[in-house]
């Protein structure tokens, strides 16, 4: 506790274990092996310099670093409080750009610039249970985003067959080196023009993500942990 306090306090220090942080990752990258399924849905969108946004669970944020392989710039939603400047300057260790707020926090400013940001053509990826849950609930402020930004939403999720899940409210899993990892793709969610009201998108997008992490892990011969059974419930 001493030490989350002394991180929160210290700019440099947050600093420091961003630079920690994707150092970490590129430990488990260079170590395992990953393969990348679904890629087809969007691979269109890349190739096109689409933006989209892309979603994935808060407790499987860590290895995501990896998984944009689109041509165009991601920005990273990152909520303002200390702990979310950590994740903003692991952001910048990939050369992805970052705006400061949540998909239910971030304020009217936060919301207006991933708008602009969509409408630029740039991207943006986005926690839609964070930044403190309920865990497995897509937040409505999503579809809200793609709609006016004129986005599709990507829903990415990943696992590994080495790693841990941490005590914490969003069951955060830590892959270790030398694992075999997957990351998988839902088919693209088109919010303009679909016939489905808001709650019925956001309803889909959570599905297909507890869908995608579900499937992750079974690939990676993990058993399905007990939170993630009773959100498909």
């Amino acid at each position: 506790m001493r030490l989350l306090k002394k991180i929160r306090k210290s700019s440099v220090i947050r600093r420091i274990a961003g630079l920690f942080i994707a150092q970490y990752v590129r430990l488990i990258w260079l170590t395992g092996k990953w393969e990348y399924l679904g890629k087809e849905h969007p691979d269109p969108y890349w190739q096109q310099n689409k933006p989209v946004i892309t979603c994935f669970w808060h407790g499987r944020l860590l290895m995501m670093f990896k998984a944009w392989c689109g041509f165009h710039k991601l920005h990273m939603l990152i909520s303002s409080h200390a702990d979310g400047e950590i994740i903003a300057r692991t952001t910048q260790n990939f050369g992805y750009g970052w705006i400061a707020g949540s998909s239910t926090r971030g304020g009217r400013k936060a919301f207006m610039n991933i708008i602009k940001t969509l409408r630029n053509g740039e991207s943006i990826g986005v926690t839609p249970d964070g930044p403190r849950g309920p865990r497995y609930h897509a937040s409505l402020g999503i579809i809200q985003m793609a709609r006016l930004g004129g986005a599709a939403i990507l829903p990415i999720s990943y696992s590994s067959t080495r790693g841990t899940f941490m005590k914490s409210w969003d069951r955060f899993f830590l892959p270790y080196p030398f694992g075999r990892g997957v990351f998988i793709y839902g088919p693209m969610i088109e919010v303009a023009g679909s016939a489905k009201n808001d709650e019925e998108l956001r309803q889909e997008l959570q599905e297909s993500l507890i869908d995608l992490t579900r499937r992750a892990d079974l690939y990676c011969g993990r058993e399905v942990e007990e939170p993630l059974l009773k959100a498909a419930a």
